[in-house]
């Protein structure tokens, strides 16, 4: 009798550790290793409006920095990740995409808190869109180093915590026009699944993350066919809750069957898409809502001032050079720059810097109409983005090839876009 109570006991025993060791297993931290050594850990999941990154040990002698809590207006996913890898590297950025069980279709993940350790921070990134009829999906990373671009094997599994009862839109069928006061917009065809004009893994031309959104358009004003109206951002939405916002990649714009290309979509599957698109003018402006400043004069300034308009040792580096009231806004053009400490064949080779209050309303654009040297050579520039601090905004512009140049002759217009809403379902790229 005592053998037999032995035995059980031994039997329970190993039971209970085969239970428990089962127990960790499911619980143990999903992990992604990159061929690099960079080491991704999966730390939490959360799921509402309040987000607070969770605290984590030390792993090589002291921990990781952490990004700060934040608050969404609507409830949000919000998924923490540990970012380990060699600091000793210059340059390292993961970005994080949202795959479908099925990988038909993926959808870029943001960040929404950076820890600012080098070499081992926690991260928080909000997933905007995620299949979430579906009771888990994938995340896969993209690694941007110094070595170039690696796509992890590797997945991290996301069981769902917004899976539930969903509605499904009516879509409408095409050619669907929409209107915005004097522009009106033809939807003829919408195809997922469509090549971009670039490539995010070399390695697979066909994986989602290359894989884009395609949309026919025709573009009347006034009842007349115009093409100086193009598409320049999209928002779209089903019925699940998803919202993705994205740039307009591509246009290939003649006036007939004029297509813009865009990342990202969402799932093809889903009943129907609300799409919700930007257009916005590329010449041909009314007289209200242009200023043209000639003779610039070119200045010589460092590349640092540049960047660092906003700083305070720089508040006296940039002088006013022009300013005006264009279509309802005060706007102010600072004196441009050429890069003293830039190298013969380094581009940008100059900067400028144009001001505008108020902040701009929802809708209305700055624009570069023109830019040339005192010959009427056209100036290449870039847009490097836009800083507001709530009162006004700046916008910064790199400029190339100044060798030689003394003047700039400037046309810049102050504009509205216009805004048209689809609800259709997407087909895919191929079909006819």
């Amino acid at each position: 009798m005592k053998t037999k109570i032995l035995l059980w006991s031994v039997v329970l025993v190993l039971v209970l550790g085969i239970a428990a060791g089962g127990f960790w297993w499911l619980r143990r931290p999903q992990v992604i290793l990159m061929s690099d050594g960079a080491k991704l850990t999966l730390l939490k999941v959360d799921y509402g409006r309040q987000h607070a990154p969770p605290a984590v040990k030390a792993s090589t002698g002291k921990p990781a920095r952490r990004g700060g809590s934040f608050t969404t207006t609507n409830d949000e996913l919000v998924v923490w990740v540990r970012q380990e890898f060699n600091s000793q590297q210059q340059y390292h950025y993961f970005q994080y995409f949202a795959y479908d069980e099925a990988g038909t279709a993926c959808v870029n993940g943001e960040y929404g808190s950076m820890g600012n350790g080098q070499g081992n921070s926690v991260v928080g990134l909000r997933l905007d869109g995620f299949p979430r009829r579906q009771g888990r999906f994938f995340l896969r990373v993209l690694e941007n180093s110094n070595g170039g671009q690696e796509l992890s094997d590797q997945k991290f599994v996301i069981r769902n915590p917004a899976r539930g009862s969903f509605a499904a839109w009516t879509p409408l069928p095409l050619p669907n026009t929409q209107d915005d006061d004097d522009v009106s917009v033809t939807l003829t065809k919408l195809a997922a699944g469509a090549a971009m004009p670039y490539q995010r893994n070399n390695a697979d031309a066909e994986d989602p993350m290359n894989k884009g959104v395609q949309a026919t358009f025709h573009v009347e004003r006034n009842g007349h066919p115009d093409t100086n109206w193009e598409p320049v951002s999209v928002e779209s939405s089903d019925a699940t809750g998803n919202r993705v916002a994205a740039t307009v990649s591509g246009n290939a714009w003649n006036g007939l069957d004029d297509t813009a290309t865009y990342q990202y979509g969402l799932w093809p599957e889903e009943p129907a898409w609300k799409i919700h698109f930007e257009f916005s003018q590329k010449s041909n402006f009314a007289d209200q809502e242009l200023w043209s400043v000639r003779a610039l004069p070119l200045q010589p300034g460092r590349q640092q001032d540049f960047w660092n308009y906003n700083g305070r040792r720089n508040a006296g580096t940039n002088a006013v050079y022009a300013q005006a009231d264009v279509n309802g806004y005060r706007v102010k053009v600072f004196a441009p720059k050429q890069f003293s400490d830039a190298g013969p064949n380094s581009q940008p080779q100059g900067g400028m810097t144009i001001q505008v209050t108020p902040k701009l309303a929802e809708g209305m654009r700055l624009t570069l109409a023109t830019l040339t040297d005192d010959d009427t050579n056209d100036i290449g520039n870039w847009n490097y983005g836009s800083y507001s601090d709530g009162k006004s905004i700046t916008f910064r512009y790199g400029l190339r090839d100044l060798d030689g140049v003394t003047n700039l002759n400037l046309t810049l217009a102050l504009h509205r876009s216009r805004f048209v809403e689809f609800t259709v379902k997407p087909g895919k790229a191929g079909d006819h």
